[in-house]
């Protein structure tokens, strides 16, 4: 388990971070979530601010932070703790690819999960197993135990979403997070050959600039910094899949292997070579 130094500090991850925190060096602040951090709450209670409104987060609750939703930590109580789980941006989108539209739709609502008792009887078991994972292995299999550990967890949650919502009918997302919800499902569906920004906005029908806005203000980012983002995940793949270099490039319709190199070594900071020995051996 990692010891608290302060949940914003920079602390630079490559997969994930685990650990506990009382929160009491990051009250008043955006807490920095990157694109996704679970949280659980082991004791006390604290005041959040999500999606703008005030919300109480307290022992057995459960909170899916994911970037959009910029949580503010406002008070603790005396005795407050909750574990975290920290994913790096290639992990978030292995881990969240497959849920449905109405997650979203869910946890913009209800960002706050109140379980039950055997709910979180088994959350428990599977924080426990989650920690021995990341403590006792060390090879190169760990990332890919701990992303399937995540994606079940999700998908589970998932499930019981769906279930909920059949006898709810929820408010619409505001239409800011709607466009971004679609932007993430074309660039799953059409990055390997559009990498250009003005092809996505096209598809939503609104101009690049709009939606540079849009992700700026969101996620601080731009649309192309996410693109390539979502292209690097896609080298990475192929890469551990020992697909050549020359097929990959040809498959996401680089004009050469040699510029894909330049600009997976930009952005991973590492070669593919280097990042293939490095995804093989841990």
């Amino acid at each position: 388990m990692n010891v608290d130094i302060g949940f914003n500090e920079n602390v630079e991850i490559e997969d994930f971070f685990l650990g506990q925190t009382d929160l009491k060096n990051d009250l008043m602040q955006p807490l920095n979530v990157g694109n996704s951090t679970l949280l659980i709450c082991n004791s006390g209670r604290a005041l959040v601010m999500l999606y703008n409104k005030k919300h109480l987060f307290k022992k057995g609750d459960f909170l899916i932070a994911n970037w959009d939703m910029r949580p503010v930590f406002l008070k603790v109580s005396k005795g407050f703790s909750t574990d975290y789980f920290k994913m790096s941006d290639d992990v978030f989108y292995d881990v969240f690819r497959n849920v449905s539209s109405s997650f979203c739709q869910f946890t913009y609502n209800y960002p706050i999960f109140r379980l039950t008792f055997e709910q979180l009887h088994q959350l428990k078991i599977w924080t426990e197993q989650v920690y021995w994972l990341n403590n006792n292995l060390h090879g190169g299999q760990k990332k890919n135990l701990m992303v399937n550990y995540l994606q079940s967890l999700m998908l589970v949650i998932d499930e019981e979403i769906m279930k909920v919502s059949q006898r709810l009918s929820l408010p619409a997302m505001p239409r800011q997070l709607e466009i971004l919800r679609e932007f993430g499902a074309l660039l799953q569906r059409y990055v390997k050959e559009h990498h250009d920004v003005a092809f996505y906005a096209h598809k939503l029908l609104i101009t690049p600039y709009y939606l540079s806005t849009i992700t700026s203000k969101v996620m601080q980012e731009t649309p192309k910094s996410l693109i390539d983002k979502q292209l690097i995940q896609e080298i990475k793949k192929g890469i551990l899949l020992n697909t050549p270099l020359k097929i990959i490039a040809d498959q996401l319709h680089f004009e050469d292997t040699s510029y894909m190199s330049r600009f997976f070594k930009r952005h991973a900071r590492l070669t593919p070579s280097e990042f293939r020995e490095k995804g093989n051996f841990g």
